[in-house]
C-alpha cells in the first residue's frame, strides 16, 4: 500500500492542536474528559509512530506509551459519555481507571499480556515489527471491552428516554463506529500496511469534537489563540521542510555554490520565514473568520448593556432588547413574554413591530416554559420537536407557535425564577443558529434578564407609591398628580370628577370591626372600578372616600356614572349570605371643568362641597355643584329673602359660640353678624345657591370665634398693637379652627374660617397662598369682613366713610381681594343691594 507515514503525522498534529485549543476552553467534566481522550489518543499516535522511526529512548519505551494510550480510549471514552449523559456516582469510573493503570503496570513490568515486538530487519533494509502473542492478551483486551459495553449501556439507557439526548449521540456513535471498522480493516490482508486505525482515530475525534459544538459547551474563538497557530504553522513548516530540505540543499549546491558554506543557515533562515508567513496568515484568515464576529457581538452587548443601566422604563428596556438581537442576529420577528402574575401566564409585552401578533401567551405550565426554568439555556424548536415534551404540548399551542414561526426561545431568568421568555423567528436568509447566535444569546439573557427585573421593581414600587395598599386604586397624592395632568391636558374640552363619601362608616366599623369594615372598602372599590373602567381614574382619596376622575365628561353624565355605583354599592350588601350586615350607602358630589368650575381647587372643593349638601339633606344621594343657578322652593318663599335659616337644627351651636364670645368682646358678636350679612349678599351675588350661601354665613358668624382666647388688654388696645401682640392676634384664626374642629357637624366652615385672612397677591396669612387657590367662600369672607372693620368704630381708630372703604376695596382689589369680587360688592353697595348698618336678624 506504499509509504503513509504522513498520516501518523497529519493524526498527531490534529490530536495536538484540538489537545492545545481545548487547554485554553473553560473547564467542565465534559471538556475534561474530552481531553482524556485526545491524550490517550496522542499517546497511542504518538508512540506507534515514534516505535516506528525508532526514536530515542527506546522501541519498548514507545511501544508501552502506544499500548498504555490504546488501553486508556476505552476507559476515556466511557469517562466522556458518562459525563455527557450526566449520570450521577463516581463508583465505576474509579474501578475501571485501576483495572486499566493495573494491567498497564503489569504488562509494562514483566510483559505478561503483550510482550513488545521483535524487530525484524530486510534485506533491502525495511524494519517490520512482529508480535508473539499468547492468550494472556485476552485478559487485557477484555478489560477494554467490558469497560466498552458499559459505555454502550450508558448510551442506550440515556439515549432511550429522551429524543434530544439521542439527538446528541448521533456523532459520538458515528465516531465509535468509525473507529471500530478502522480496527477492523487492518486485519484485511489487503490492507495490511495502510494505518485505517490511525485514520479512523482522525474521524472519531472530529466527530466528537462536533458533538461538543453542537451541546454548545465551546465557543470557536477559543479554539485560536496564538499557541494553536504556533503548533499549527511550526507542524506544517515542519512537514514541508521534512520533505523538501534535501531538494533545496541540491537546489543551492548547483545554483549557488557561493552559499555553499552557509546552506544549514540559509535552510534554517528560510524555514523561520516560513513558519512566520504561515502563522501570520493563519492568524489574519482566523481573525476575518472567528474573531470579527465576535467583536462585532463583543461591542452590540456593550452598547445593549450601557443602555439599559441608563433606563428603568420596561418598554424602552424591551426595545432595546429587541434591537440588539435584530441587529446582531438578524432575525425577522422577536417577541418578548413577560410573566403576568395575576393570569399565572408568559403574556407579549414587546415585539419587532406594532403589527406583530401578540394575543397569544405561554402558560406557566407549558412544556417549553418548564423545559426553560428547569435548564436555562436557550431552547432551539428543532431540538424540542424530537423531545415527549413536545408531544405532550396540546395541537393548539403547537399550531400557535407554528403560526408565528418560532425558531428558539431564550429563558430571561434571575435567582427568583423566570421572568420572561424571548421568542425569535426564522433568521433573515433562512439560515440556522449558530453556536455563536446561542452564547450571545445567553449573554443577552444575563443582562436583559436582570434590567427586566430591576425596571419591573422600580415600576411596582413607583405604583406601590401611587396607590392604595387596601384597595389597589390611586392614592390620595397621585390622585392629584393625575388630575392636574388630566386638566392640563383638557383645558379645552370637559373635566368631570365625582367625589363619594361613605356614610355613616365608623359605626359600620365598630358594628362588624374593622376587617369587615377593610372588606367593604375593597368591594366597593372593585365596584367603581369596574363601572369606570377605562374611562377615567379611581382614586381613595381618604379613609371613606373614593374619587373618580372623568376626562371628557360632562355635568350629566358624570351624574349618571355615579349614581350607577350608588346604586350598586346600595345593593351590594344584599346577598342572602350577607343579610346580617348593614346596608351602605353613599353620598356624592359631581362638579365639572369649565360648567362650575375655573380649575382644579375649585373643582375638588365643589364637589366636596355637594357631598356637604347632601349629607345635610338625608345623605345616600348624588348631587351636581352648580354655581351658576340658585334656585328657590317654596318652603324658601314663606321666609324673608335671603335671610331663611334653612338649617336652623345647628343653630343653637352656632349662637351658643357667638354668645360666648359676645360676653369677651361685644364688638366681636355685632362684627360677625354683619359679616354674615354681607357676605351671604355677595355670594348670592356671585350666583351661588341656598346651601353654599347657608355655610358662608355660617362661617362668617364663627370666623372670630377664636378670639375667645386672646388677651383682653390686646383685643381693646387703643392703639397700635406691637409685633409680638399682632402676632397674638393672628392666632386667632387657628383658634377658631381648633374650637370648630370638634364639632364635626360644623367642620365644612373650615376652609372659609382659616383662609379669609389670605391676600389674593400670595402675603397674607396663616398659609400664605393666593388667587383661586383661596377658596371662593374665603375671598368673599376677607371682603366682608375688612368691609365691615373699616367703617365701624374700634378702640384705636375711627370709623371710615362707606365711600372711603369701597375706595380702598377698588384700590386693593387684585393684590388683597379678588378684583372680580371686589368691584361686585363695590356695586352692591352703590345700587342699595346691601344696606349699611342693616344686619341679618
Amino acid at each position: 500500500m506504499g509509504n503513509f507515514v504522513y498520516i501518523p503525522i497529519i493524526a498527531l498534529l490534529c490530536y495536538t492542536f484540538l489537545f492545545l485549543a481545548f487547554i485554553a476552553a473553560k473547564k467542565n467534566d465534559i471538556i475534561n474528559a474530552f481531553l482524556m481522550i485526545l491524550a490517550a489518543l496522542i499517546l497511542w499516535t504518538g508512540g506507534s509512530f515514534c516505535m516506528r522511526m525508532q526514536l530515542w529512548p527506546s522501541i519498548k519505551f514507545w511501544y508501552d506509551a502506544s499500548i498504555l494510550g490504546l488501553t486508556l480510549l476505552p476507559y476515556a471514552f466511557f469517562r466522556f459519555v458518562y459525563e455527557f449523559v450526566g449520570a450521577s456516582g463516581t463508583f465505576s469510573k474509579r474501578l475501571w481507571l485501576l483495572l486499566v493503570i493495573v494491567t498497564n503496570a503489569i504488562n509494562i513490568s514483566t510483559g505478561a499480556f503483550l510482550r513488545a515486538p521483535e524487530v525484524v530487519f530486510a534485506g533491502n533494509g525495511e524494519v517490520s515489527f512482529v508480535y508473539h502473542t499468547t492468550w494472556l492478551v485476552s485478559v487485557m483486551f477484555g478489560v477494554c471491552a467490558v469497560i466498552v459495553l458499559h459505555m454502550l449501556f450508558l448510551l442506550f439507557k440515556y439515549s432511550k428516554t429522551n429524543d434530544m439526548t439521542r439527538k446528541q449521540f448521533t456523532p459520538i456513535i458515528s465516531g465509535i463506529i468509525i473507529l471500530f471498522i478502522g480496527h477492523i480493516i487492518i486485519m484485511i490482508p489487503y490492507f495490511r500496511g495502510f494505518p485505517a486505525d490511525i485514520l479512523s482515530g482522525i474521524f472519531n475525534a472530529f466527530f466528537m469534537f462536533y458533538a461538543l459544538y453542537k451541546r454548545r459547551l465551546f465557543k470557536l474563538t477559543l479554539l485560536v489563540s496564538r499557541g494553536s497557530c504556533y503548533v499549527i504553522a511550526a507542524g506544517l513548516s515542519f512537514a514541508i521542510f521534512f520533505n523538501l530540505i534535501r531538494p533545496l540543499e541540491r537546489f543551492i549546491n548547483v545554483n549557488f555554490t557561493i552559499f555553499a558554506d552557509h546552506i544549514v543557515l540559509i535552510i534554517a533562515f528560510i524555514f523561520t520565514i516560513a513558519t512566520f508567513l504561515i502563522y501570520y496568515i493563519m492568524k489574519r484568515f482566523i481573525d476575518r473568520v472567528f474573531i470579527r464576529e465576535e467583536i462585532v457581538q463583543a461591542e452590540n452587548l456593550k452598547e445593549f448593556g450601557f443602555a439599559v443601566t441608563r433606563s428603568l422604563n420596561v418598554n424602552e428596556i424591551m426595545q432595546e432588547l429587541v434591537d440588539v438581537i435584530q441587529k446582531t442576529i438578524s432575525v425577522k420577528r422577536v417577541y418578548i413574554c413577560v410573566l403576568d402574575v395575576h393570569s399565572n401566564c408568559y403574556e407579549v409585552a414587546h415585539s419587532t413591530s406594532l403589527l406583530d401578533v401578540k394575543s397569544f401567551r405561554i402558560n406557566k405550565d407549558n412544556p417549553i416554559a418548564l423545559w426553560l426554568a428547569n435548564n436555562n439555556e436557550c431552547l432551539l424548536m428543532k431540538d424540542f420537536r424530537r423531545t415527549v415534551d413536545y408531544k405532550s404540548m396540546w395541537e393548539t399551542e403547537k399550531k400557535q407557535i407554528a403560526d408565528i414561526d418560532i425558531e428558539c426561545f431564550v429563558p430571561l431568568k434571575d435567582e427568583d425564577g423566570m421572568v420572561g421568555i424571548v421568542l425569535l423567528s426564522g433568521k433573515e436568509k433562512g439560515g440556522h443558529y449558530s453556536f455563536n447566535d446561542i452564547s450571545f444569546l445567553d449573554s443577552v439573557n444575563s443582562i436583559g434578564s436582570i434590567a427586566v427585573k430591576n425596571s419591573r421593581l422600580y415600576e411596582k414600587a413607583y405604583l406601590e407609591a401611587r396607590t392604595d395598599e387596601l384597595t389597589g386604586l390611586l392614592n390620595r397624592k397621585y390622585f392629584y398628580e393625575v388630575i392636574q395632568t388630566e386638566y392640563e391636558k383638557h383645558k379645552n374640552n370637559s373635566l368631570a370628577l365625582v367625589i363619594l363619601n361613605i356614610d355613616d362608616f365608623k359605626l359600620y366599623n365598630q358594628l362588624y370591626g374593622n376587617k369587615e369594615g377593610d372588606i367593604a372598602l375593597q368591594n366597593i372599590a372593585r365596584i367603581i372600578q369596574a363601572t369606570v373602567g377605562n374611562n377615567g381614574y379611581v382614586a381613595r382619596y381618604s379613609g371613606k372616600e373614593f374619587a373618580v376622575i372623568l376626562p371628557l365628561y360632562d355635568m350629566l353624565a358624570a351624574k349618571n356614572l355615579a349614581e350607577t355605583i350608588r346604586k350598586q354599592i346600595l345593593n351590594m350588601n344584599k346577598r342572602e349570605s350577607d343579610y346580617s350586615l348593614k346596608m351602605l350607602t353613599v353620598s356624592g358630589g359631581v362638579c365639572s371643568i369649565p360648567y362650575a368650575a375655573n380649575n382644579v381647587k375649585q373643582l375638588i372643593d365643589n364637589a366636596d362641597m355637594a357631598i356637604y349638601n347632601v349629607k345635610r339633606n338625608g345623605k345616600n344621594a348624588i348631587m351636581v355643584y352648580s354655581a351658576g343657578e340658585h334656585h328657590v322652593t317654596a318652603d324658601e318663599k314663606e321666609l324673608s329673602e335671603h335671610k331663611a335659616d334653612i338649617y336652623s337644627e345647628y343653630a343653637p351651636t352656632i349662637y351658643a359660640l357667638t354668645a360666648a364670645i359676645d360676653t369677651k368682646d361685644h364688638y366681636t358678636f355685632n362684627h360677625s353678624k354683619s359679616v354674615a350679612y354681607y357676605a351671604t349678599e355677595l355670594a348670592y351675588a356671585y350666583g351661588m345657591n341656598s346651601d353654599c350661601v347657608e355655610i358662608i354665613r355660617e362661617a362668617a358668624l364663627l370666623h372670630d370665634i377664636g378670639k375667645i382666647g386672646i388677651p383682653e388688654q390686646i383685643l381693646n388696645k387703643p392703639g397700635k398693637l406691637t409685633p409680638e401682640e399682632y402676632e397674638i392676634m393672628k392666632g386667632h384664626v387657628e383658634n377658631s379652627i381648633g374650637i370648630i374642629r370638634h364639632l364635626p357637624s360644623l367642620d365644612y366652615v373650615i376652609p372659609a374660617v382659616i383662609h379669609h385672612h389670605e391676600r389674593y397677591d400670595g402675603n397674607g396669612y396663616p398659609r400664605r397662598i393666593a388667587r383661586e387657590d383661596i377658596p371662593v367662600s374665603a375671598r368673599i369672607l376677607c371682603i366682608a369682613d375688612s368691609f365691615d372693620a373699616m367703617i365701624s368704630m374700634r378702640s384705636y381708630k375711627e370709623p371710615y366713610s362707606v365711600a372711603t372703604a369701597l375706595k380702598i376695596i377698588e384700590e386693593q382689589a387684585g393684590l388683597q381681594f379678588d378684583p372680580k369680587l371686589a368691584f361686585m360688592f363695590i356695586e352692591l353697595v352703590n345700587n342699595g343691594t346691601i344696606r349699611i348698618g342693616e344686619e341679618e336678624a
